[in-house]
C-alpha cells in the first residue's frame, strides 16, 4: 500500500461525509432546522451503506489496476536500468553468463534423462496398476530370475490381486529376417496374447493378438513393433495381412503395435503369440525349466503392497508343493517401471544430486561477485535511496538483475544441456532403459525455466539484502576512497567461499571414488585376452539346410575354415555367448553330493557351449585335462568342462577330470564326465569374483546363432570387412548380427558405470573451477577493500611477508572451514555410491586424499593474486 494514501473505505467515507455536511449546510442556509436538515439530507442520499460499500469496491479495483499499471511500469524501468548496468559491465556479465549457463546447463541436461526415465508415463495405459513379477533364489544367485510354466499357472489360478496375468518368454531371441535379398537379424519374442491387453496397448494398425493365434495350426500370426515395421519396412501399410519370413518360416503380420511401445523385455521387433498347452503336459518343463516371466494389471482397489504379499504367500506354499525344483524360491512383485529401470535409478540419482550441488556452488560463487558488485555500488544506491527510493525498490532493481542474469544463463544453459545430450546420446542410450529418450520435452524445459528464475533470486538475495540495511548518510559521507567492507560483509563472504569449498570436495570425492573403481574393473583380469580377437555373429534360420543339428555343426566346421584361410588369422573358435555376455545358467550337482538343504535350489553356474578350439582363439588357460576334439560327436558320451572355481568348490585338493555331474534339478537327468578344467572367466566385469562356469562341446549342443571368435596377428577390427565377404560368399541370405572387436564389447559392457564416472567427474571439475574462481575473487575483494589497512601496517613498520600471512590465515580459516564441513558431504557420498563401487572401500584414502590436495592446491593457487596486492600496497598513495 502506497505509505501516503488512506485506506479505500476510510477515504469514501470521508467523501461522502464531506458531501453529507455540504448539504446539511444548503439546508441551513435555506431555514432550515439543524436537526431537520441533517435528516432531509440523509434521505436524499438513500442507502449510504449501499452507496459506502459500492464506492469502496470500485476504488479498490481502481487502485488495483493503478498499481498493476505502477508495478510494470518499475519492472520495465528497472529491466531497462538493469540491462544498461550490465552492459557497462562487460566482463562481469559474461563470466556470469557463463557460468550460470554450466550451472544450469548441466542440471538441465540430467533432469531430463531423469524425468524420461524416472517420471515421464510409461507406454502402458494406467501404468502405475502393472506389476512384474520375478523369481528370487534364497541362495543369492539370482534376484531377478525367470520361473517356469508350472509356476506360472499356479499363481494365475490362485491369486485373487490381479484382473488379468500375462506370461512371455524372459530373453528375446534373435532371429533372420529375409526382405528380399537383404538378410537382416531381428529381435522376437514369444508372449501370450493377453500381454498386451495387461499392459493397456492398442494396436496402431490392425489388431492384437488372439487366444486362437497361439494354437498350432494358427501360431504363424505375428505383431511387429512400430520401430521395426519403420526400420525394415519404411512404414509400408500393406504390410498389415501381409507376410513376412523370420527364421525360414512365413508369418503373417497381423498387426502393428503403437509408436513407442517398449515391452517388459525391453525393444522387441516382433511378437509371436505363446501357448503353455504343450509345456504343461512335459512332466520335465513344467516345473523344471525356468525360462519365462509375468506381468499382471492389479485389480481396482488393489494395492501394489497387499499384491506383493499375496504373491510371496502363494510362491511359499509352491515351494512347499514342489521342493525338487521350487525349494528356496520366492517371487517378488514390483511395479514394472522398477523392472525396467533396473540398476539405473541409483547412478542417475547420484548424477542428479551432483548437478544440484554444482547449481548450489555456481549460486554461492555468484552470491559472492554479486557483493562485491554491489559494495561498489554503494554510493549509487545511497543517493537514490536520498532522493526518495524506497528500500523495497532497491532491493527489486537488484533481484531484476540477478534474474535478467539467470535467465540469459538459462537459455545458454539449454543450448549446452542439447548440445551435451547430442554428445552423450551413444553411450547413455546404451546404459538407460529402452525406453528412454535423451530429450529435453516441454515439461524439462518449463522446469529449467523455473530453476534460472529461483537460480536469480537465490544468489541476488543476499546483495539485495545487504542494500536494504545500508547507512545512506554514512556512505555519502565517504570521500571517494571506495567502499569499506564490514565484517558481517567478510564473514558471509567467507561464508560463502567455505560451502562452495565443502560442496566442492565432496563432488571431487565422489568422482574419485568411481573413477577408481572404473580402473579397478577394466584392470581386473578378465581370464581370457580380449586384444585381438573379433566376435562374428551369425543367425541362422530354422529351415533347411540350417533347421537340424547336423546341419547347424556343417556350417560351423565350413565357415572356421573359410576364417581361418583369411589373412592374418591366428585362431577361430565358436561359442553360443561371447565371455561377458554369457545370459544361460544351470542348477549344478555333482554325482554323490548331498542334495541341497530344505529351502535352498542347486548352485547355479554359467553355460557355455563351444568348439574344439575355443579356449586356443579366447585364451582361456587349460588347467588339466584336455579340451573338446573331434571324440566328442553327438553320439558320444556326454562330457563337459568345468572352471577352476567350480573344481575348486565342489572337489577340494581332488582332481576334477573324471568326476561327474548333473545339469539341472531333474535327478533322473544323465552325468556329464568332466574331461578338462580351464581358468575362471569374469562374465560380470562388475563382479569381484567369477561366477562357476561350465562348457559343452558344440558338437553336441550346436545353436543356431552361433559366434564365431576370430584371433588376428594385428588389430581385429579391419578383418570385419573380410568376414562379412566370406559370410556373403558362403550364403548371402544369412544374416550378421555384429562384428566387432571383443575389446569394445567389454567397453559397451561397462557403459552403465563409465556414464556416471564421466559426467560426475565433469561435475567435479566444473565445481573446482567454480572453488577457485570463488576463493579468488572473495579474497581479491577483501584485500581491496582492506588497503588502506595495509598502507597504515606498512607505513608503521609491517614487512610484506607480515601481510601475506595476514592474508593468508585469514584464507586458510575459511578454507579449514570448507574442508571441515567437507568431512560431512564426504560421508553422505561415500554412502550414497557404496552400491556402485568395486574393488573400492567407500573411504578409500586414495580417491579422498587426491580429492582434498587438488582443492587445496587449486585454492591456493587462488589466492597468490589476492596476497601479491595486499603485499605491494604503496602505503603512500593509499593514505593519500
Amino acid at each position: 500500500m502506497h505509505p501516503f494514501r488512506k485506506p479505500p473505505q476510510v477515504e469514501v467515507d470521508d467523501e461522502l461525509a464531506f458531501h453529507l455536511e455540504q448539504r446539511v449546510r444548503d439546508y441551513v442556509a435555506r431555514g432550515m432546522d439543524p436537526a431537520e436538515a441533517r435528516a432531509k439530507a440523509l434521505e436524499r442520499f438513500g442507502d449510504v451503506t449501499t452507496v459506502r460499500t459500492e464506492c469502496t469496491q470500485l476504488l479498490e479495483a481502481d487502485r488495483r489496476a493503478a498499481d498493476r499499471r505502477d508495478w510494470f511500469d518499475d519492472l520495465r524501468q528497472d529491466l531497462r536500468y538493469g540491462l544498461r548496468s550490465l552492459r557497462r559491465a562487460p566482463v562481469f556479465t559474461l563470466l556470469a553468463v557463463v557460468t550460470l549457463a554450466l550451472g544450469i546447463g548441466a542440471n538441465a541436461a540430467v533432469f531430463g534423462v531423469v524425468k524420461s526415465v524416472l517420471l515421464d508415463a510409461l507406454p502402458y495405459a494406467s501404468a502405475d496398476r502393472v506389476m512384474r513379477m520375478y523369481g528370487r533364489w534364497e541362495n543369492g544367485t539370482t534376484d531377478r530370475g525367470p520361473m517356469s510354466v508350472g509356476t506360472i499357472r499356479d499363481v494365475r489360478e490362485r491369486q485373487r490381486s490381479f484382473e488379468s496375468i500375462a506370461a512371455f518368454e524372459s530373453t528375446p531371441r534373435e532371429a533372420a529376417l529375409i526382405a528380399g535379398d537383404d538378410p537382416r537379424v531381428v529381435k522376437v519374442e514369444w508372449a501370450e496374447p493377453a500381454l498386451f491387453t495387461t499392459l493397456g496397448v492398442s494396436a496402431a494398425r490392425g489388431r492384437l493378438p488372439r487366444v486362437e493365434d497361439a494354437e498350432s495350426d494358427t501360431a504363424y500370426n505375428v505383431v511387429m513393433t512400430h520401430a521395426a515395421w519403420q526400420r525394415h519396412f519404411g512404414g509400408d501399410p500393406g504390410i498389415v495381412g501381409g507376410t513376412v519370413r523370420v527364421n525360414g518360416i512365413t508369418r503373417t503380420v497381423v498387426g502393428i503395435l503403437p509408436r513407442g511401445f517398449v515391452g517388459p523385455e525391453g525393444a522387441v521387433d516382433f511378437y509371436f503369440p505363446l501357448s503353455f498347452r504343450g509345456a504343461l503336459r512335459d512332466p520335465v518343463r513344467v516345473y523344471g525349466r525356468q525360462n519365462f516371466g509375468i506381468v499382471g494389471r492389479l485389480r481396482a482397489g488393489v494395492t501394489p503392497e497387499a499384491a506383493a504379499r499375496e504373491i510371496a504367500g502363494i510362491a511359499a506354499g509352491i515351494a512347499r508343493e514342489q521342493p525338487r525344483f521350487n525349494a528356496g524360491v520366492s517371487i517378488v512383485t514390483i511395479p514394472v517401471r522398477d523392472a525396467l529401470v533396473g540398476d539405473t535409478r541409483t547412478p542417475l540419482l547420484v548424477l542428479m544430486a551432483s548437478a544440484g550441488l554444482v547449481l548450489v556452488i555456481t549460486c554461492a560463487n555468484l552470491a559472492g561477485a554479486m557483493l562485491s558488485r554491489t559494495l561498489s555500488r554503494r554510493k549509487e544506491f545511497a543517493v537514490r535511496t536520498a532522493m526518495g527510493a524506497g528500500r523495497g525498490r532497491l532491493v527489486r532493481q537488484l533481484l531484476t538483475e540477478s534474474t535478467v542474469l539467470a535467465v540469459a544463463g538459462g537459455a545458454a544453459g539449454v543450448l549446452l544441456a542439447l548440445l551435451g545430450l547430442r554428445a552423450l546420446r551413444g553411450q547413455a542410450l546404451a546404459a538407460l532403459p529402452s525406453y528412454a529418450e535423451l530429450t529435453l520435452d516441454g515439461g524439462a524445459l518449463l522446469v529449467t525455466a523455473l530453476v534460472a528464475v529461483a537460480t536469480g533470486v537465490a544468489f541476488g538475495l543476499a546483495p539485495a539484502l545487504s542494500v536494504s540495511r545500508g547507512d545512506v548518510q554514512g556512505t555519502l559521507r565517504e570521500e571517494g576512497r571506495g567502499a569499506s567492507e564490514s565484517s558481517r560483509a567478510r564473514s558471509f563472504r567467507g561464508l560463502l567461499v567455505a560451502g562452495q569449498i565443502a560442496l566442492c570436495v565432496s563432488l571431487l570425492a565422489g568422482a574419485g571414488l568411481l573413477t577408481r573403481s572404473l580402473l579397478a574393473m577394466t584392470a581386473a583380469p578378465l581370464g581370457f585376452e580380449p586384444r585381438q580377437l573379433l566376435a562374428a555373429s551369425v543367425q541362422l534360420p530354422l529351415g533347411a539346410p540350417y533347421g537340424s543339428a547336423e546341419g547347424r555343426v556343417r556350417f560351423i566346421e565350413e565357415f572356421e575354415a573359410r576364417l581361418r584361410a583369411l589373412p592374418g588369422v591366428v585362431a577361430v573358435g565358436t561359442s553360443g555367448d561371447v565371455p561377458t555376455r554369457v545370459g544361460g545358467r544351470n542348477g549344478v550337482a555333482p554325482e554323490g553330493a548331498p542334495p541341497p538343504p530344505a529351502g535352498q535350489t542347486l548352485p547355479m553356474a554359467l553355460h557355455f557351449t563351444v568348439s574344439e578350439d575355443y579356449f586356443r582363439t579366447t585364451g582361456v588357460p587349460l588347467r588339466s585335462g584336455r579340451t573338446f576334439g573331434p571324440q566328442d560327436r553327438p553320439d558320444g558320451p556326454p562330457v563337459i568342462i568345468v572352471s577352476e572355481g567350480m573344481a575348486r568348490r565342489f572337489w577340494p585338493g581332488e582332481d576334477a577330470v573324471g568326476k561327474r555331474l548333473r545339469l539341472g534339478p531333474e535327478t533322473d537327468a544323465p552325468y556329464f564326465t568332466v574331461v578338462g578344467v580351464v581358468g575362471d572367466v569374469a562374465n560380470d566385469p562388475t563382479k569381484l569374483t567369477p561366477e562357476l562356469s561350465t562348457y559343452m562341446p558344440l558338437r553336441q549342443q550346436p545353436w543356431n546363432g552361433p559366434i564365431f571368435l576370430v584371433r588376428t596377428q594385428g588389430d581385429a577390427a579391419p578383418l570385419a570387412g573380410a568376414v562379412r565377404r566370406a559370410l556373403a560368399q558362403y550364403d548371402r541370405l544369412l544374416p550378421l548380427r555384429e562384428v566387432t572387436p571383443m575389446d569394445a564389447i567389454i567397453a559397451d559392457g561397462l557403459s552403465g558405470r563409465r556414464l556416471p564416472v564421466l559426467l560426475m567427474t565433469a561435475f567435479g571439475v566444473l565445481a573446482l573451477v567454480l572453488a577457485s574462481v570463488g576463493v579468488y575473487a572473495m579474497f581479491a575483494s577483501m584485500a581491496a577493500a582492506r588497503e588502506r589497512e595495509f598502507g597504515v601496517r606498512v607505513a608503521l613498520g609491517s614487512r610484506p611477508r607480515d601481510i601475506a600471512a595476514l592474508v593468508l590465515r585469514q584464507g586458510g580459516a575459511w578454507m579449514a572451514l570448507g574442508l571441515a564441513a567437507g568431512a560431512a558431504g564426504i560421508v553422505g557420498i561415500a554412502r550414497l555410491l557404496r552400491g556402485l563401487l568395486y574393488g573400492v572401500a567407500p573411504f578409500d584414502p586414495v580417491a579422498l586424499g587426491i580429492a582434498v590436495a587438488l582443492l587445496v592446491v587449486c585454492a591456493a593457487v587462488a589466492l597468490l593474486a589476492p596476497v601479491r596486492r595486499a603485499t605491494r600496497v604503496d602505503p603512500i598513495t593509499t593514505l593519500r
